[in-house]
């Protein structure tokens, strides 16, 4: 083997040049550089939303397109919790690095998307971003073919079903559009949309990352013309705004476009928390949650969700309007009446909007669905049901 001292000039400080992708300096000892990105996998699997393995490796290729081994080693010492960057510091291998090297590759990682930059009595502290949500989202404007295969490959191999399977948590709730609910019904603040803007401080909108991925590869969506459907609040629409990927709007705008997302018929999708930091508005074709959940037999116990829909046989003239708005493909025709599988229906609401006879309903479901307060205590609670898990593994 050649000796360490031929390396360290070239490999010093991390500096990568492509002719030398074979070793890395770490702790004194060479290993190959997959290891890093194999390390980089099992890390971010550790956090809230995991990165869970596969046969082909696609997850891996993944990894080597947005980050640069150097970048890949820092990550593996990042946290999901903020840290100052002398703590990180501490973690590393101080034969490679300088402090002021490392504060340049973490600017350079959080311009990629890669990584988080907070700021806590005016010092900056960094950490780990998960793929979904996450890192993944961060691509806009740098999407490409490959990087879309690769990652539709991912959801379909492994993500969504380990993801959802594993801690039953969901990163995103659903909740029903504001003129499918009638008079009568109950609803909580937490599940109405306007509420959310009318208390928003600060309302971004942006592209979705799911139809702007299925441009891309030549699929657009079947749905809707729009593709700013993503509304953000609070201090995440100002980091998006930040970065250039949202704009900010006045409450006024956010209405017309809450409006303008029912009547185009998206499946209103806020974030698992009573005070979401984000509301998606979902179609069945391009959202890769709701496109990869419905091919399971009863999808709807992978949403968190307290409504349900039914149809009144007597009234329904059978039109089948409601099986063609329907995101899931929850609803069928039988002997000319609509028939809703209420192990599919999510409770939307859309085909409530729909029915040129009222015949459809909205209603609550029995055991009421209380979401966390905020998006850290839906990761914490996601956290905690891991460790559950490898506890009693």
């Amino acid at each position: 083997m050649v000796a360490l001292n031929s390396f360290q000039l070239v490999i010093d400080r991390l500096r990568f040049k492509s002719y030398f992708n074979i070793f890395i300096i770490k702790n004194m000892d060479v290993i190959n550089i997959s290891e890093i990105y194999e390390e980089l996998r099992t890390h971010l699997d550790n956090l809230p939303s995991g990165y869970p393995k596969t046969d082909s490796k696609v997850e891996i290729e993944i990894l080597k397109e947005l980050f640069t081994p150097e970048e890949a080693y820092i990550a593996t010492k990042l946290s999901f919790f903020p840290q100052k960057i002398k703590q990180l510091f501490r973690k590393l291998d101080k034969n490679t690095l300088v402090l002021n090297d490392l504060e340049r590759i973490l600017d350079r990682m959080a311009e990629k998307g890669l990584i988080m930059i907070s700021e806590n009595n005016g010092e900056r502290m960094y950490s780990n971003l998960m793929f979904l949500v996450g890192f993944y989202e961060y691509q806009l404007g740098r999407l490409n073919p490959t990087l879309v295969s690769n990652i539709f490959q991912y959801f379909e191999e492994a993500f969504f079903e380990r993801e959802y399977n594993l801690t039953g948590i969901p990163q995103l709730r659903t909740i029903p559009v504001d003129k499918s609910i009638s008079p009568n019904l109950s609803v909580a603040t937490y599940d109405r949309l306007r509420n959310f803007i009318e208390n928003a401080s600060t309302i971004g909108i942006m592209d979705c990352i799911c139809r702007i991925a299925h441009d891309t590869i030549n699929d657009p969506c079947k749905k809707t013309d729009l593709r700013e459907t993503c509304m953000t609040f609070g201090t995440a629409a100002k980091t998006y705004k930040e970065k250039g990927l949202a704009r900010l709007i006045s409450k006024s705008e956010a209405y017309e476009l809450a409006d303008k997302f029912e009547e185009e018929g998206l499946i209103v999708s806020p974030s698992n928390s009573q005070k979401p930091f984000v509301v998606c508005n979902c179609c069945g074709c391009c959202c890769e949650i709701i496109s990869n959940q419905k091919k399971f037999e009863k999808p709807s116990q992978y949403f968190a969700t307290n409504f349900y829909a039914l149809v009144d046989e007597e009234v329904c003239l059978g039109c089948g309007i409601c099986v063609d708005s329907c995101n899931i493909g929850a609803i069928q025709l039988d002997n000319n009446v609509s028939k809703i599988n209420l192990g599919k229906c999510i409770g939307c609401g859309i085909c409530v909007t729909r029915c040129p006879e009222n015949a459809i309903t909205l209603n609550k479901k029995d055991n009421e669905l209380i979401p966390p307060k905020n998006t850290l205590e839906t990761y914490m609670n996601m956290m905690n049901e891991k460790k559950k898990i490898k506890y009693e593994l």
